[in-house]
């Protein structure tokens, strides 16, 4: 019987995401837009949950709210690059229970932009900090 060998394949070298991504963001600009579409991302992430949670469809959200099923769709997928109005996801809120509010923290780039009663949403990870 033939012994079998292994070979061991190298790692190859370079920089990793946390680190190329530290780097990044200091550059004013790129942190700005980086923190723009992580707070759409969070943004999305947590209407489609409350919705969800709420066994409520697009469609009906929508009716409750005053807009168009595709705008909830395109919120609930992050696809803006805008944020959010302020009425629109006050709106969204009222009418699934919950009640925007706005709170002003220490800058901590670790922690969530958005919560739901004090829990960040599900999926997200926090932001890395030079």
């Amino acid at each position: 019987m033939a012994r079998r060998t292994t070979k061991k394949t190298k790692r190859p070298a370079g920089v990793g995401l946390d680190e190329y991504l530290g780097k990044q963001l200091e550059d004013p600009e790129f942190r700005h837009h980086f923190e723009q579409r992580r707070l759409v991302h969070e943004v999305a992430i947590v209407v489609r949950s409350m919705r969800e949670q709420a066994r409520l469809t697009q469609a009906q959200l929508a009716k409750m709210v005053g807009v168009s099923q595709p705008m909830i769709a395109r919120m609930e997928r992050g696809l803006d690059q805008r944020t959010p109005r302020w009425e629109t996801l006050r709106k969204v809120g009222l009418a699934l229970g919950k009640q925007l509010k706005l709170s002003f923290v220490e800058a901590d780039g670790d922690e969530p932009l958005v919560e739901v009663d004090g829990m960040p949403p599900r999926g997200t990870q926090t932001a890395v900090r030079p």
